[in-house]
């Protein structure tokens, strides 16, 4: 388990603290440089696989459509839904998917309620934070709620200062 490094020294001053900001801004900086990096040799690397793997997923592509018509022009041959041939196995799957316009969906709705169908219904609930951290105290507690307040600390270096 990695141990926390702990300041070696205290800070006296204002001056101190500014420059101790300072060498925040100058790590953070540095990071910055070194995420770019990164992410310039990450893209390169997607790129270049990219263009090394077009070239086979066309072939595949081609390859799947001409089976694909082979097969379609000989399903009677097949045995029950699919074949087994040496290198794979080739066939057909039944594949069943529900179309629910989305300008339809109030009249839906309406009608599932109307034959029974309530276990189609997705309603979800949850409580919205940002609204109830509007109330008034006395009134979160009320439900059962808490409110926490904390100063917590914070530093902003001023990276271009430091540039």
């Amino acid at each position: 388990m990695a141990k926390n490094t702990v300041a070696q020294f205290e800070l006296e001053s204002w001056t101190e603290a500014d420059l101790s900001l300072k060498k925040v801004a100058e790590c953070q900086l540095a990071l910055d440089t070194i995420e770019a990096e990164m992410n310039m040799k990450i893209n390169d690397a997607k790129a270049e696989a990219k263009k090394l793997a077009e070239p086979l997923q066309l072939v595949i592509e081609d390859q799947k459509k001409l089976i694909q018509d082979y097969v379609e022009g000989h399903k009677a041959e097949l045995e029950g839904k699919s074949k087994q041939l040496t290198f794979g196995r080739v066939g057909f799957r039944q594949s069943t998917s529900v179309t629910v316009p989305t300008k339809k969906i109030p009249r839906i709705i309406e009608n599932l309620r109307k034959f029974g169908m309530e276990n189609c219904i997705k309603v979800t609930e949850s409580v919205n934070k940002d609204v109830l951290a509007t109330y008034e105290s006395k009134d979160i507690v009320k439900i059962g709620a808490s409110v926490k307040t904390v100063d917590r600390f914070f530093c902003e270096p001023d990276k271009e200062k430091v540039r």
